[in-house]
C-alpha cells in the first residue's frame, strides 16, 4: 500500500472522527482537548509502522524543557514521572511533536507558535544522529542546488550560508506540527492571520530586536481543518532560491493534509530507518501548493536578519491552483548529454585547462563555456565546487525515448523508471 492509499484512507477518518467529537455536547476545556489529542495520537499510530521501538504518547515532557506537548512520536523508553502518565523524554529520542487545537484562530497560532519556538535551544547538533547529516545534505541540495561540501572550498554566498545553518539546525529538531481541526473558513483568511502575527512580530528598532522568528523556529506543518502551512526545508517539501536570494521556504494548500502529514513522518523515519519499505518520493504527480512567505539574509553589515515577504493571493487565485502537477525530468540537448554521461562515468570533470570549452562551442549553439554552464547547472543535475563540475544527484538516469527526446534525472527513489516506462509505452501507443 503506498503513500496516497494511506492518506486517504486516514483523511476519510480524521474527517468523520472530527465530525463526531465536535458534536459533542462537553464543555469542559479539559475533556475537549483529551478528545482532540486522543484523536491526534491514534492518527499517528496509524501511520507509523512497528518493529521499531517507537511509541506514541501525549501530555509529556522533552527533558531541559519545561512545555508540556500534547502529542510526541519518539524512540524507547521514556523516565514516567511518578503518580501519572506523563513521561520524560531526552532530545535524541523524539522524532515529531504535535501541539492540538480543537479551534485554531489568530490566539491559538499565537500559543502554538510559542511552544514550538524554543525548542531548538533543547537540542545539541553534536548528539545528532548520523541519519540527520544525510537528511541536511539533501535538503540544502534541494534548496540551493550545491552539496554541503561547498562551505569548505568557501564558495557559499551569505545567503546560502544562512540556509545552510537552518537546515543544519532543521534536521537536528523533531518534526513540529500544529493541528487545529476546526478554525479559519477559508485559506485567504488563514494566510492572512498569520501574515499579521509574523508583521507584529518584526524587528524595526535594532534597540529592540525580536527573537525566535527564523525559519528555523517556523513549524514544520500548521492545520487547521482541511488548509495547511507547509515548510518547504527540504523534508521533505523544497524549493530552490531563486536568483534574488528569496526562498520560497512557506506554503499553504487546501487539500491533501493528510497526505502532506504522512511525508513529514515518514521522510524522517525514511532516514532513520533505512530498511522500511516506504513507497514515496516515486510519485509521478506533485500536490499543488500555493506560494505564502519568501525569505532572505538582509540588513546593514553586521546586523543580518530574516527579511520576510507575503506572497499575497486573493480568494479566487487560492481556489484555482489545486490541480496536481506531473513530475518530469529534465530535458538535455545532445551536448550536455554527452557532458553528463561524462559525469555519470567520472563523477567530475576539471574545467581549468580541459578542452570543454571548445567542445561546448564548437558548433554554435553555446557562445561561451559559462553560457553553456549555467544552463547545465538550471537543470538541477550539476553544480561547481573548486573548479569542478560536479553531480548534484546520488542516482543520475539518462535516457533517449523513442521519439528521440533526451531526459536525465535522479532515480534514488525509481521514479525517472518509472516516469520512463510510462513514456515510453504513450509513445508506442
Amino acid at each position: 500500500m503506498d503513500i496516497t492509499t494511506i492518506a486517504d484512507l486516514l483523511d476519510e477518518f480524521v474527517s468523520a472522527e472530527t465530525e463526531i467529537l465536535n458534536k459533542q455536547d462537553i464543555k469542559h476545556p479539559t475533556t475537549i482537548g483529551a478528545m482532540y489529542e486522543g484523536l491526534t495520537e491514534t492518527v499517528l499510530k496509524k501511520s507509523v509502522f512497528e518493529g521499531l521501538n517507537l511509541r506514541v504518547i501525549k501530555n509529556s515532557f522533552i527533558k531541559g524543557c519545561d512545555t508540556e506537548f500534547d502529542v510526541m512520536l519518539v524512540e524507547g523508553d521514556g523516565e514516567q514521572i511518578p503518580y501519572t502518565e506523563r513521561y520524560k523524554y531526552r532530545p535524541e529520542q523524539i522524532i515529531a511533536v504535535i501541539q492540538v487545537k480543537k479551534k485554531l484562530y489568530a490566539k491559538d497560532i499565537k500559543e502554538g507558535f510559542a511552544n514550538l519556538q524554543f525548542l531548538i535551544d533543547n537540542f545539541d547538533p553534536a548528539k545528532a544522529e548520523n541519519f540527520k547529516f544525510r537528511l541536511f545534505r539533501d535538503a540544502f541540495k534541494t534548496i540551493c542546488r550545491k552539496d554541503i561540501t561547498s562551505y569548505k572550498s568557501g564558495e557559499l554566498t551569505k545567503h546560502e550560508w544562512s540556509i545552510f545553518n537552518t537546515l543544519k539546525i532543521e534536521a537536528v529538531l523533531p518534526v513540529r506540527i500544529i493541528w487545529g481541526y476546526n478554525g479559519f473558513a477559508s485559506e485567504f483568511s488563514f494566510r492572512e492571520s498569520f501574515s499579521n502575527y509574523l508583521e507584529a512580530n518584526t524587528t524595526t528598532d535594532l534597540n529592540h530586536i525580536i527573537g525566535g522568528f527564523g525559519p528555523q523556529n517556523f513549524p514544520s506543518l500548521i492545520f487547521c481543518g482541511p488548509y495547511s502551512m507547509i515548510k518547504h526545508n527540504g523534508m521533505p517539501f523544497g524549493s530552490t532560491i531563486n536568483d534574488k536570494d528569496w526562498w520560497a521556504f512557506y506554503s499553504t494548500a487546501s487539500n491533501n493534509k493528510t497526505r502532506h502529514f504522512l511525508e513529514a513522518i515518514w521522510t524522517r523515519l525514511s532516514y532513520k530507518f533505512e530498511q522500511l519499505p516506504m513507497k514515496f518520493g516515486e510519485d509521478l504527480t506533485m500536490d499543488p501548493v500555493n506560494r505564502f512567505l519568501d525569505c532572505r539574509l538582509q540588513g546593514p553589515e553586521g546586523n543580518y536578519g530574516w527579511q520576510y515577504r507575503y506572497f499575497e493571493l486573493d480568494k479566487n487565485s487560492l481556489k484555482q491552483h489545486i490541480e496536481p502537477l506531473s513530475w518530469e525530468p529534465a530535458e538535455l540537448d545532445v551536448i550536455q548529454h554527452a557532458v553528463i554521461g561524462e559525469l555519470c562515468l567520472k563523477e567530475e570533470i576539471d574545467l581549468v585547462g580541459q578542452n570543454l570549452g571548445f567542445f561546448v562551442t564548437r558548433n554554435g549553439l553555446y557562445k561561451s563555456l559559462d553560457d553553456f554552464l549555467e544552463k547545465l547547472k538550471s537543470t538541477g543535475l550539476v553544480f561547481i565546487e573548486g573548479g569542478k563540475l560536479k553531480l548534484l544527484t546520488d542516482k543520475c538516469q539518462c535516457a533517449v525515448l523513442p521519439n528521440g527526446k533526451i531526459v536525465a534525472g535522479e532515480n534514488k527513489s525509481g521514479r525517472f523508471t518509472r516516469w520512463y516506462n510510462r513514456e515510453t509505452a504513450k509513445l508506442k501507443e
